[in-house]
């Protein structure tokens, strides 16, 4: 279940490790510092080489105006003694200046000969203005504003690069759909797609975007408050057993309603929370901010895009990389590279030994700065390319512990699927130990299984201890009560796949909406387990997150499910488990199965939904595995 250590994970305890993991980078940084210091003040007897101090120099809290007159701070670092001109790495943020997050990022951007430049988003720091339209047009215009102000200043080369992830990964996409002329290459990684993967999930508010209102609330980095897991995890748990409305939520935090506000149609003040909530499923309100086709046929700078199998993030990453290959001319797309790999949000950022759980193949574990800045030098011609970007696509193939390559996304797909589809001759599975199955024959006459969707009963209080510690290797969500599960023979072969895989259910149901939740793991030969995918949908949300359409009682609907990219070799002997349940979860607004205006339906007006998920050969469910394409002659 997308749960606060399944969907929020990669911003909980992920962040949390990060947050300990910079503070100690830091500190270790410094005490390097003070050795080298030390040892230079011991031997000042001596002649010594080269020079004193870390190597550059910081000029804090610089405010820079924007076209409308609204200064943002900016912190500058240029390597000491600059003698010539040099670009700049720019990274437009709402967390910190000081690198708390990126502690190495300075040092490492500066000795390569970079000026690095962090600018607060307005709202932040010493930053004028409101947090209002952070997600929305202004920040692109500001970016416009930073870039062009950089290239202007004496020490500047003219070339300006952009660097960053989530929100600074969206800051990037919003300052080149502007088209500053002496941006030169921009590089986002798990970048945030505002109105697409937050703060809605295929149409279901999340819960995590009232946390992250908490991590930013007010004009600094409020660190302790997200690596305080128990305070909001258990406001979260609070919430949900009280059946409280969706729209208290950032109030039950803690979130003052004027800290991020936005203008409704009204000309009112409205929190940041509510507003979005009382737009999901408006398409118009949600993509305001898109960039246009036009837009994107004019990005022509550089772009390298990173994401990871597990990034909850993954679907605004790849859209926003799709588009522009949709839009782009040809000598655009050639110039948009795309690493993807075993890893979670945070875990893209700094690629770790173990990711959710799972042992990550040292092949994998890359240093992204370095391979970030090592590609900034190749993309202004001051270095050669980046070996691992050899292709346009590089991804990891897990299983194998190798890097693939293709041209496109869809290259390293075989363009064929292996097809399993849902069968149970009694109907509805019993449970984990006797489940329906998976299989290459389309069934034959079956009855339908029957799922029941309750929104008074609370399953998540039931499995608190086990949620808390949620991750790829979990499997417990299998043998929760009104979970049904289905599972394919052991596979007679190795068997690649890379690419989406994807789940259609044909579905009826007595009430006019409801959600499921969908988990397919693979099942080894010892009986461990690995997530493959995870993937929740709405109902009435089922054709498109911006068209609402409720169901007709006993209406026979196909519901389709889109589980993250990924690539992994499974092999012989391995299992593939299907775990359906409704959703259920403090972490998403509760539907009541009502039909009723999304986050202003009542406890009292709930309804039980009977939902009868349908795998006969008339009206057959299926999962579809995308097979890989052939070993490429350029792995390894």
């Amino acid at each position: 279940m997308l749960t606060v250590a399944c969907l929020g994970r990669h911003w909980s305890d992920d962040v949390s490790k990060n947050l300990h993991r910079n503070a100690n980078t830091a500190a270790a940084s410094l005490l390097k510092a003070l050795l080298a210091i030390a040892t230079v003040a011991a031997s000042l007897g001596a002649e010594m080489p080269g020079e004193v101090g870390p190597g550059y120099d910081i000029e804090m809290s610089r405010m820079i105006p924007a076209r409308d007159g609204t200064e943002l701070e900016v912190w500058i670092s240029k390597p000491s003694h600059l003698k010539d001109k040099a670009p700049t790495v720019l990274t437009l943020t709402q967390y910190d200046l000081d690198g708390g997050r990126h502690a190495d990022s300075v040092v490492n951007f500066t000795r390569r000969g970079y000026v690095f430049v962090r600018a607060y988003v307005r709202g932040r720091g010493r930053s004028g203005g409101t947090k209002s339209d952070n997600l929305g047009l202004q920040v692109g215009r500001d970016g416009y504003d930073l870039v062009e102000w950089i290239a202007a200043q004496p020490w500047s080369d003219g070339r300006v690069v952009m660097y960053g992830g989530s929100f600074v990964g969206m800051t990037q996409w919003r300052t080149a759909a502007q088209h500053p002329p002496h941006l030169a290459a921009i590089a986002p990684y798990v970048a945030i797609y505002p109105g697409w993967d937050v703060p809605n999930t295929n149409g279901i508010p999340q819960a995590w975007s009232a946390v992250m209102m908490g991590y930013v609330s007010g004009r600094t980095l409020n660190s302790n408050f997200l690596a305080n897991h128990a305070y909001w995890g258990g406001k979260l748990l609070e919430q949900y057993a009280a059946y409280r409305p969706f729209g208290e939520l950032d109030a039950a935090l803690g979130v003052a309603a004027d800290d991020w506000w936005m203008i409704d149609a009204r000309g009112q003040k409205q929190s940041f929370l509510d507003m979005w909530l009382d737009h999901v499923g408006d398409g118009a309100f949600n993509l305001a901010a898109e960039a246009t086709p036009q837009d994107l046929g004019q990005m022509q700078m550089p772009i390298l895009t990173a994401t990871g199998y597990f990034d909850d993030d993954q679907p605004g990453a790849l859209r926003y990389y799709r588009r522009h290959l949709a839009y782009a001319p040809a000598a655009a797309v050639a110039q948009h590279y795309l690493l993807i790999g075993p890893w979670d949000h945070s875990g893209t950022q700094s690629p770790a030994k173990e990711i959710e759980g799972l042992a990550i193949p040292a092949a994998a574990v890359i240093d992204m700065e370095k391979l970030h800045a090592d590609w900034y030098d190749a993309a202004l011609g001051r270095g050669p390319a980046v070996a691992l970007l050899r292709d346009r696509v590089s991804y990891f193939m897990m299983g194998a512990g190798e890097w693939r390559y293709a041209h496109t996304l869809e290259g390293a797909s075989a363009g064929r699927s292996l097809t399993l589809y849902l069968t149970d001759s009694a109907g509805t599975p019993q449970d984990i130990f006797h489940s329906g199955r998976l299989s290459e024959h389309a069934p034959g006459a079956e009855p339908p299984a029957v799922i029941v969707s309750d929104p008074r009963e609370l399953p998540e209080l039931e499995v608190v201890r086990f949620a808390e510690a949620e991750d790829a290797t979990s499997e417990f969500r299998g043998f929760q009560k009104r979970t049904i599960n289905f599972h394919s023979e052991a596979l007679p072969r190795d068997t690649e796949i890379a690419g989406h895989m994807r789940l259609v259910l044909a579905c009826a149901a007595d009430a006019p909406d409801f959600d499921l939740w969908a988990q397919v793991l693979m099942v080894q030969a010892d009986g461990t387990v690995v997530r493959l995918g995870e993937d929740i949908r709405r109902a009435r949300f089922r054709n498109s997150p911006f068209k609402q359409q409720l169901l007709k009682p006993g209406e026979l609907v196909k519901i389709p499910f889109e589980f993250n990219w990924t690539a992994w070799r499974i092999p012989k002997g391995a299992r593939l488990r299907l775990s359906i349940a409704p959703l259920n979860s403090p972490n998403f607004q509760k539907n009541f199965n009502t039909g009723g205006p999304v986050g202003h339906e009542q406890l009292q007006d709930a309804r039980v939904a009977s939902i009868k998920i349908f795998h006969d050969a008339q009206h057959a469910s299926r999962l579809e595995l995308p097979l890989a394409a052939s070993l490429p002659t350029n792995a390894h």
